[in-house]
């Protein structure tokens, strides 16, 4: 049963919450190429190699389910520092975002809750450039579009067409000239458009000046929130009594990462699984059922798909950008496995 995300315990709403986040990320400079790639896989692996390496400013508009908003990013590249990202919302409530090396700090009004996931912001919708072209097939078919124009440039589409029911459909157009994405959508059934961005705006720049990406935002304590999640800092020695296996997730959906973490606005640590099939991500919350606040059952937000369930005392609540049939089938395949020695502890 589908449910509202308010009142279902502090990791699904700020999980919902999140949503917005993953589209402040939104834009995956990719570099020049003096002759464009002949194939859908030849773009793709063009952008995955030439990630990351182009300093700009931008302005882009999103919108996940019913939610449209604006923002505009600094973003500065450099081969020493590596990337820095300054983001600022153009509408709705004031938001900044600052990115640099493991560490991303959100600045929100005291009103929002939110869950920082240093993995999934590091792979928002328009940066999912799969590293691994080959490992999509079976499970994606990739395809030419055709030339399009987007913010008076022109464009390439390219889709990545879903085979089972387990993954969304994603269609991107690279820039022609620089190969710098610019639109993306994520699609349901039917090719529905459930979650988008554009740019409006792109300037490329040599250097971005560092004034430009320190925080701008400020204000009386009670007004704003200074959120900053440390991936390097993250990690715990604590773990919960058991230790858990997947007997069933959906064909292609393999375990990267599997550890306990002390979460941004969480006061006890939690078990953090992530999975991936080179493309979408899926990440596993579970906790003890005494810390957690119950949620059973599923929820969704534009893209983004949550399941939680009760099992041998614990909560686990799965959320991921995928379909409500994967959360579930993931939710349900977990299964507490006492003696293996699972990676993560």
């Amino acid at each position: 049963m589908m449910r509202n995300a308010r009142g279902l315990g502090p990791i699904v709403e700020a999980a919902a919450r999140r949503v917005l986040l993953l589209a402040c990320v939104a834009v995956c400079p990719i570099a020049l190429a003096s002759e464009s790639p002949e194939s859908a896989a030849g773009w793709v692996e063009w952008a995955n190699e030439a990630r990351d390496s182009h300093s700009f400013i931008g302005e882009f508009v999103y919108q996940h389910g019913s939610d449209i908003g604006s923002m505009k990013i600094w973003r500065a590249a450099d081969p020493e520092t590596g990337i820095r990202e300054r983001l600022v919302s153009l509408s709705g409530q004031h938001r900044e975002i600052l990115r640099g090396g493991d560490s991303v700090t959100c600045i929100l009004g005291n009103s929002e809750s939110v869950l920082i996931d240093q993995r999934q912001l590091r792979r928002p919708l328009s940066a999912r450039i799969p590293e691994d072209v080959d490992r999509l097939r079976p499970h994606y078919e990739l395809r030419l579009v055709g030339k399009d124009r987007v913010a008076g440039r022109p464009a390439m589409q390219i889709m990545l067409e879903p085979q089972d029911e387990f993954r969304y459909g994603y269609s991107v157009w690279l820039d022609s000239e620089t190969g710098l994405l610019t639109r993306a959508e994520v699609l349901g059934p039917d090719d529905q458009v459930i979650e988008q961005l554009m740019m409006l705006d792109i300037e490329i720049l040599d250097r971005i000046d560092p004034a430009l990406l320190e925080p701008t935002l400020s204000g009386r304590e009670e007004e704003y929130s200074r959120i900053t999640n440390d991936l390097a800092r993250a990690e715990t020695d604590a773990h919960p009594q058991h230790e858990w296996a997947m007997a069933d997730q959906p064909a292609g959906f393999a375990v990267q990462m599997d550890r306990i973490q002390q979460l941004p606005g969480r006061p006890h640590p939690v078990r953090h699984m992530m999975l991936s099939d080179g493309l979408a991500t899926v990440s596993v919350y579970i906790e003890p059922e005494s810390q957690a606040g119950r949620f059973e059952g599923g929820m969704q937000m534009g893209a983004m798909n949550a399941y939680g369930r009760m099992h041998d005392g614990y909560q686990a609540i799965v959320v991921g950008e995928v379909p409500a049939v994967t959360v579930e089938r993931i939710a349900r395949s977990l299964v507490p496995n006492i003696d293996s020695s699972q990676p993560g502890q």
